[in-house]
């Protein structure tokens, strides 16, 4: 499984993001007009770098924005086994505690993991339980009962029914 640095943006962050690219946008725009009024040649090379380098950025942020906005959720039909849901949704690594179970996937159920779970988005949140005759069990969604652990996942899930997946 691939490393993943797991940032949640919340609609504030977002806000937030699209003012500093409007202000980085408008900072670029007057660069490039003062630039634009000069007859001097080192100005326009400075005038053309800033220009692809202010492009640049702004076609990145447009990319996090878009896919902060639709993640693309993973199709609603469950996943079978365990490994069928790792490679459909794809656990994020826990990046607060590096030796975490479940390859370093799995979330505690207090302190700073809770709070990463909890700001997570709901529909990216999945709960490991202890299940009857000692087998574990990955839910859709936030649960309390029984709850062993928590995963955030890259791709939310998408349907209305709970989803129950055994852990082998």
């Amino acid at each position: 499984m691939d490393d993943f640095i797991m940032i949640t943006l919340t609609d504030i962050h977002m806000q937030r993001l699209h003012a500093e690219a409007a202000r980085l946008s408008e900072e670029a725009d007057r660069r490039l007009a003062t630039a634009e009024d000069t007859d001097d040649s080192d100005d326009w090379d400075t005038w053309k770098e800033a220009d692809g380098i202010a492009s640049g950025y702004k076609l990145a942020l447009q990319d996090v924005v878009r896919e902060a906005a639709d993640p693309g959720p993973a199709s609603p039909t469950p996943a079978v086994t365990y490994d069928d849901w790792l490679a459909a949704y794809r656990p994020v690594r826990n990046s607060i505690r590096g030796e975490a179970p479940f390859d370093g996937c799995m979330f505690e159920t207090f302190g700073p993991e809770w709070e990463a779970v909890r700001a997570a988005d709901p529909a990216c949140i999945w709960t490991l339980v202890d299940g009857d005759d000692d087998d574990m069990y990955v839910l859709s969604g936030c649960h309390l009962v029984d709850c062993l652990g928590y995963f955030i996942t890259e791709r939310p899930w998408a349907g209305d029914d709970p989803v129950e997946i055994l852990v082998d």
